[in-house]
């Protein structure tokens, strides 16, 4: 049974701007800290798209709960894809449903789509 469905799309370039002006701070504010550990090991180019896929990912999340990011950070949610490059959503406090995510992305947008399924 489907309970959730979200979307989000972002521009790149407000991304690459604002981890331009603030640096570090910028992933320490919305990355958890596995995503932090596989972000320092990138480079400039593949850290603003792993910036963008994860926060584009994580809005989508909170639009398929349907809470927006009441009650939970950015932190709490987990963005990885595994050794095929399927990308997946971990969730520290809530296991009772599924997470489908699906990615784009171009030179210049980042899209994601989210079902939740219990």
């Amino acid at each position: 049974m489907i309970i959730g469905v979200g979307t989000d799309i972002l521009n790149q370039e407000r991304v690459e701007a604002l981890y331009t002006k603030y640096k570090k701070k910028f992933p320490s504010k919305i990355l958890s800290s596995e995503e932090l550990n596989y972000f320092n090991k990138l480079k400039h180019k593949s850290k603003v798209n792993f910036l963008c896929s994860s926060f584009c990912a994580k809005e989508a999340f909170v639009k398929a709960l349907g809470t927006g990011f009441r009650s939970l950070y950015l932190s709490q949610i987990t963005y990885s894809k595994n050794e095929i490059g399927a990308p997946s959503l971990k969730y520290v406090k809530r296991n009772n449903f599924k997470i489908h995510l699906s990615i784009s992305n171009t030179d210049r947008y980042t899209q994601s789509f989210i079902v939740l399924e219990k």
